[in-house]
């Protein structure tokens, strides 16, 4: 199948122009799942594009969970990337409107479709619609923007203590995405503001994970949050997850509040092994935490793409 084209004359990154070309083609079902994209040197032979750029388009492709690439296979079209029939059909109905419209006001489609698309980004990026809710405020930016690569489009993002503030900027027609285990917080503080509002789960980082598990048996091991989130059932929600995945390991683990051990540096020299630090304490401590790196160990995870697929269409999203 031909599957791709480069317009040297766009104003648009050679790699964006592959991955748009690639989503296009799975919304319209061109692509399934299984099939296998062109190897990178073809790309390359054919279009004239650096492999570099190709590269690039892969793996971006890869990190919003539409390919995955196998060494010595190449990229492969995950299960989740799926056609969505109805979207299509109503996309292609609009489109040949569109076109006889601009055909009878002697219009260029290229150049209108160029000018529709910098407004329709200028629009997102004023008002996105889409507010990704997190324990803190560096946690929910990285997660939002994960989010952002993987739906691409601009994602806000709040922590549960920003939203308590500023729950009047959430509107009927916002899409509210929230770790799960803060949807029952969330729904509290909203209180029906909005009509979505849809749990998307994370996944404790695999490298963060078998940093812990790397601690001799039985070690001592102090989690460290914030008095007000210890009365989150989120936070214990996570905490009895975070557990689960090492329970195995018989760690001797206590959970404190920071406003409850004093120094920070007398609690780097004490009898834990490790310090498990939550992203809002460490969004506020960073100085001190990181200066004592073996010691303190921020909290790390990634979104689980699979609970966002299972929400995309409910978001109206399908490329």
């Amino acid at each position: 199948m031909h599957l791709f084209h480069f317009n040297a004359a766009a104003r648009i990154p050679a790699h964006v122009q592959l991955e748009e070309q690639v989503k296009v083609a799975l919304a319209l079902g061109k692509l399934r799942p299984g099939d296998l994209l062109p190897s990178i040197r073809n790309v390359e032979d054919e279009l004239g594009v650096g492999r570099m750029l190709v590269r690039k388009a892969y793996q971006q492709l890869q990190d919003a969970g539409l390919v995955r690439i196998i060494h010595g296979k190449g990229a492969v079209v995950t299960g989740q990337a799926r056609a969505n029939g109805r979207v299509t059909e109503k996309a292609e109905a609009l489109i040949q409107r569109v076109l006889g419209e601009l055909r009878s006001e002697g219009l260029d489609p290229v150049t209108f479709a160029r000018i529709l698309h910098q407004r329709l980004l200028e629009d997102d990026a004023r008002a996105p619609r889409i507010l990704c809710i997190d324990s803190s405020e560096v946690l929910a930016r990285e997660l939002g923007d994960q989010i952002q690569q993987a739906l691409g489009v601009h994602v806000r993002a709040m922590s549960v203590t920003k939203l308590r503030r500023y729950r009047s900027s959430v509107t009927a027609d916002t899409q509210v995405l929230v770790d799960y285990y803060y949807l029952a917080d969330v729904r509290r503080i909203l209180n029906n503001r909005t009509r979505g509002i849809y749990p998307v789960s994370w996944d404790y980082d695999a490298g963060f994970i078998e940093r812990i598990r790397s601690l001799p048996l039985g070690s001592s091991l102090l989690l460290l949050f914030y008095r007000s989130s210890l009365k989150e059932q989120g936070t214990l929600l996570a905490i009895d997850a975070l557990l689960d995945r090492v329970k195995e390991r018989e760690f001797q683990v206590d959970v404190k509040a920071v406003e409850d051990v004093g120094s920070l540096a007398r609690l780097a020299r004490s009898r834990y092994a490790a310090v498990v630090v939550s992203n809002r304490v460490w969004d506020e401590h960073a100085a001190a935490l990181e200066a004592h790196p073996a010691t303190f160990w921020r909290l790390a995870s990634r979104l689980n793409h699979q609970s966002l697929d299972a929400i995309r269409d409910r978001l109206g999203f399908v490329l």
